[in-house]
């Protein structure tokens, strides 16, 4: 296992690079709370947890070599990508008419947040990529390759989750501005346009 600096310096560049996971903790955190956006980097920390499984045991390359399977996870990752969003600009419609009261009532559970986490990244197959492309070029040839890339896996997961976190707490110092509706709503209607942007290059990439 060689050149683990630069494994994690690459692994932490590309979570940086805002995507789906990046939208979903901010909305949920600006929306709902840090305890939402907790939940929901929570949940996005798990769903590569079961990569992570999947890639230890050998699975994660079966299944990236059936295109049938490829594709059905990318298409319902679009989906749920442009739900979110439509979600979000529907939130933006409704909230210029609604007070701070009805607002705050509308908030999600932890257990929503964490399911949104989780989701955003499962059903994305950029995730699932990143197992099969970035992670074996750090693997040294021999034995113990399995012990190597449940090792890789966890230093993963868990600056997956410490970025999140602290963008979690960064969420918070700029919360204040979105106590005006307008503002609100123009978030959520940027959160929206973005979600559905994203769904779309991801529906149309050639990754695949």
């Amino acid at each position: 296992m060689e050149g683990l600096a630069a494994f994690i310096t690459i692994t932490l560049m590309i979570i940086i690079v805002p995507g789906p996971d990046f939208f979903v903790v901010m909305k949920n955190s600006i929306t709902s709370g840090k305890g939402n956006g907790a939940m929901a980097a929570l949940g996005i920390t798990t769903g590569h947890v079961v990569y992570s499984l999947l890639a230890v045991f050998g699975i994660i390359f079966i299944l990236a070599n059936m295109y049938y399977v490829f594709l059905v996870i990318k298409i319902l990752g679009a989906g749920y990508l442009i739900y979110l969003g439509i979600k979000s600009i529907i939130s933006a419609r409704q909230g210029m008419n609604f007070s701070v009261t009805q607002i705050e009532a509308q908030q999600f559970s932890y257990l929503s947040s964490y399911r949104q986490g989780f989701l955003s990244t499962i059903l994305n197959p950029k995730a699932l990529l990143y197992y099969i492309s970035i992670l074996p070029q750090f693997l040294s040839t021999g034995e113990g390759v399995t012990t190597q890339i449940a090792i890789l896996s966890a230093i993963v997961t868990t600056v997956i989750l410490l970025w999140f976190i602290f963008c979690v707490y960064i969420f918070q110092y700029i919360k204040l501005l979105f106590a005006n509706r307008k503002v609100k709503a123009i978030f959520d209607y940027a959160v929206g346009t973005v979600l559905i942007g994203l769904s779309l290059n991801l529906l149309f990439s050639k990754s695949s």
